[in-house]
Parts: structure tokens; sequence; C-alpha cells
């Protein structure tokens, strides 16, 4: 029997009660000390056959006359790292609201329902990361191409995607590749040959030179660090992630200035859709990648996505966009650490990274732009060598360490956080002050994550029939659920969940390649039988 190679089961730590969701002898706040962000398979207890308590749980659960029917219970949560098992009574009733049924997970095996835990970091489980993944890659594609789920073609739409970044703060140890090679796919952490990191220089007021004449490769754990740690400015830094969010707002609302002065030119009316996701630069700031759709309005229906009108070109587009980020700028509130001054909050002044989609003779076409966005939603700080849970009183003192960069933004966090009008820094001081969600979008860009959960709710109910579905069938069923305990009750049971639900993968692929196979073979005689 194989197993996935996926970490799907709770880490081995002394827990009192059941599964993960016990809390741990390790420290006071278990949830807030470091996650490991490279697997160690020799840290893993169940992938140690020769691990008796793994061994002897693994085959208790296989003899169980029960098993299959516990197997097919699992089945929903299977692959998932850190499953939910909720107790409680579901109720059935017929059309008149009279109760036909009632069933009581103490019936069910283990007595409770088990559903995966539905978190997108791919460091935390692998499995509901895929989905989320899945599910953000249809919702970005649907928005470009439409013609599924009750929106139109889009082809028609021009398109542009963009990377906004955030100002220098002082310098730092990077990675510049001008030239990759014809055959490199990788552009972040490949492996060709990088730019000298800093081959000119001065000695700081510290007395540290600002030079560097290393090709970092993509490993180097000196990328990101600044040079002297006194001259950086880490409070900046931090305000800059908390005021994100805003800047991104009153950015989009310039950006509808630019497009209504473009539409009173031509005489037209323009809308705009998008959608944006965030990433964690090594330094720790975050920088924006967003697809921006350029719509047209049809004032007989207001609420239709129409196709622009065709005097609106490309390089018009763009110029708008660019215009907007260049404008947009603004002073954040003002604290104590700075004089009783607020910071300048604006974009990078690199310059934007914009290309269009789906160009004439340009690189980026509908299958890369809609991976690339759908990678990032799994991501979070693991980039930067450091992930917490949150930050506290006690834990502050420990991650909060005045001699590495990233202690020196938590601490900044911690500090500035002490203001009335910067309580969220303490909040999101694990995020280094950063709390915006991870991916948001117009509401007219595409369906929404919620719409793809309930189809895929739909098609697992009617059994891959969606047509016989009726809404009404959500008002008869009425869960009294609450929640019981997280994780597996054993790394056998997680040992044998994880290895049927990584059989059923393997089977289902075949399945796939099978019938590529066939239509391929039956395209190739068609030409022969006419």
């Amino acid at each position: 029997m194989t197993s996935s190679t996926l970490p799907l089961v709770p880490e081995t730590t002394t827990v009192s009660g059941t599964g993960a969701c016990a809390e741990t002898t390790d420290g006071y706040w278990p949830w807030a000390t470091p996650t490991r962000t490279t697997r160690n398979p020799a840290a893993d207890g169940w992938v140690r056959g020769h691990d008796p308590r793994t061994v002897a749980s693994g085959r208790a659960r296989a003899q169980d006359p029960d098993y299959p029917e516990w197997l097919g219970h699992v089945k929903a949560a299977s692959a998932c790292k850190h499953p939910i098992r909720l107790a409680g009574q579901i109720h059935v009733n017929d059309a008149d609201g009279n109760r036909m049924v009632t069933v009581d997970t103490e019936d069910m095996p283990d007595g409770a329902i088990y559903t995966p835990c539905g978190n997108r970091r791919a460091s935390v489980c692998p499995s509901c990361a895929e989905l989320y993944r899945r599910d953000t890659y249809h919702l970005v594609k649907a928005g470009l191409q439409g013609d599924r789920w009750g929106l139109p073609p889009l082809h028609q739409h021009i398109a542009i995607f963009l990377t906004a970044t955030a100002p220098s703060f002082g310098p730092v140890h990077h990675r510049v590749v001008k030239v990759h090679a014809a055959d490199c796919r990788k552009k972040d952490g490949c492996t060709c040959r990088p730019e000298i990191c800093r081959p000119f220089g001065r000695l700081c007021p510290h007395g540290v030179e600002i030079r560097c004449t290393a090709r970092h490769k993509a490993s180097d754990t000196h990328l990101g660090q600044p040079f002297c740690l006194y001259c950086y400015d880490h409070t900046a830094q931090v305000i800059w992630n908390h005021e994100a969010p805003e800047l991104w707002r009153r950015t989009i609302q310039q950006a509808d200035r630019e497009l209504r002065r473009l539409g009173r030119t031509h005489g037209v009316d323009l809308r705009r859709r998008y959608i944006k996701v965030y990433e964690f630069q090594v330094r720790g700031v975050i920088h924006y990648h967003a697809l921006i759709r350029l719509d047209g309005h049809n004032p007989d229906c207001p609420d239709a996505i129409a196709p622009p009108p065709a005097a609106i070109t490309r390089d018009k587009f763009e110029q708008a966009v660019r215009t907007a980020f260049v404008k947009t700028a603004y002073t954040s509130a003002p604290h104590p650490a700075n004089n009783g001054h607020g910071w300048r909050i604006a974009w990078g002044d690199k310059g934007l990274d914009l290309k269009h989609v789906n160009a004439p003779g340009g690189t980026v076409n509908l299958a890369q732009i809609t991976g690339y966005i759908a990678k990032y939603v799994t991501k979070s700080t693991e980039v930067t060598g450091l992930s917490l849970r949150r930050v506290d009183d006690l834990s502050v003192e420990v991650h909060g360490d005045p001699r590495t960069h990233l202690g020196r933004l938590i601490r900044a966090c911690w500090d500035l956080g002490e203001h009335p009008d910067y309580t969220r820094l303490r909040r999101w001081a694990h995020q280094f002050g950063y709390g915006g969600h991870i991916a948001t979008k117009s509401r007219a860009f595409s369906v929404t994550l919620g719409f793809l959960r309930m189809q895929r709710t739909i098609w697992r109910r009617t059994e891959g029939h969606p047509h016989t579905w009726d809404d009404e069938q959500t008002e008869r069923v009425i869960y009294e659920l609450g929640y019981q305990a997280t994780g597996w009750i054993t790394t056998g049971d997680a040992l044998l969940a994880n290895t049927a639900a990584a059989q059923a993968r393997a089977r289902h692929l075949a399945g796939l390649d099978a019938l590529a196979d066939e239509l391929t073979a039956a395209r190739a005689v068609q030409p022969l039988a006419a």
C-alpha cells in the first residue's frame, strides 16, 4: 500500500484531548511559535513505518469490521491535514415543514462529522489550499474568458496585468536576473546567472559598508536583509503595510476618474473591473498583483457586462491606469513616533510592471495569467523565513528580536500599535502590519468563491446530476451541529485516510489520461473513415 507525499497528518506533539486541537506543552502560546516552512520527513512520526504508535493505530482501525463504513464517512475530509469534527443533529423536514427524520452524530463513526479545515495556506494544509487555488483559477478564468455561469463572452474586452510595489525603506540584498536562459520557465528562484547585488556603495553613518559584490542564489538567506539594521526604516515599512489597502482603494478611485475623463473625451461610458492578490517580498513588505478589465456601459441594461467601445485602445487604457498610480498619494494619521506627523503613503518610484493580456504579439496569455494569480492565494509570509499565527505580550519578546530584521518589524508593529489610530498593527504584527484580504475583486468581475462552493455542493448532493437540484432542498435540511475537535484521532487514521484519498486521485487521473488517449485516437481515425 502506497501513501501520498502530502504532509496531511497532525504533528506528533503531546496533546491533551484528541487530534491536533489540543494544547501542546511546548510553550504558553503554542499557536504563536514559528511554523516549519520546509518539511522534514524524519520528524514526521506518521512517515516512519517503524513507529509503533502509527502502526498499531492504523492496524487497529483497518482490522475494525466497520472500517469500510468509516472510510466512506471521512471521504469528504480524507485529504485534509487538520479536519474539523462536528457533533450534533441533522433534521430533515418535508415541504410543509414537518419533521420527517432526525440523524444524530452519535450514531456515526467516531461520533462526529468530518469536514475539511478549508485553510488557504499550503504550509498549513496542502489539500485545502489546492482546492482554494483551483477555485481562484476558475474564478479568474471566468472573469477573462466568460461564457460560463451566466457571464457573457469576454474575448472582446481588453485587460492589463500589473504589479505595484512599495517604495524603498533602505538598501537590502537583492537578486536580479536581467537575462534568463532560453529554457528557463521559473522566473522567480531560477538558476540563471544573476547580476552583482550592489557593486557600488559607501559607509553608512553606523560604519557599515553598503556594498555587496556577491551574485546571490535564490536560496541565499541574505536576500531581503538590510545592509544596516539601524539605517533601515522599519517603522515606515510597517506603516506602509498597514496603509496598503487604503492606498489601493484610493488608487482604484483615481483610476475611475481617469477613465471617466477618457470616456468623456470619446463620448463613451467606461467601467473597470479588477481582481488583485498580494504577495510578500523577502524584505517583509507586500506588493499587489492585479488584473484590471475594461468594460463598456449599456444604458438600457446598466448591470450588463458590455464590451468596451472600439475607440478605446490598449495604450489609452494603460495610460489612464499609469496616471492613477502616479497621482495617488496621501499622508497617514499622525503618530508621536514621527514627531506628531503622519507618513507619506505612495507607490514605489520604480514604476508599474504592466503587461497587456492576450495582446497581439504579447507575452502574457489567459492561461499564464490565471495560473500566476491563483498560485499566490496559497502563500503567506513563508518567503520571509517566518510564519506565525498571532503575536501577544509574551511571544513578542521572543519574536521581536532587535538583532534581526523581521524581529524589528514585529517590534515596530507592537510599539506603534499603542496609539489608538494604529491598534490594528498589533493584531497583524505576525504579518508585519498588513491586515488585508488575500484576494479582492469587483462584484461584476466574475462569480464569487461562495458560488463555486455551492456548485460543488450541488454536484455532490445530486451525485453528478445538478439539473435535479431544487433550491428548496436547502430549506428542508436543518443542521444543528457544534464544534467538537480539530484533527484526526490517531496518526493511523490520518495515514489510512490520506492513502485512500491518494489512490482515488490516482484512479481519477488515470481515467482522465485514458479518456484523452481515446479522444486522440478517435481524431486520428476519423479522417480515414471519412
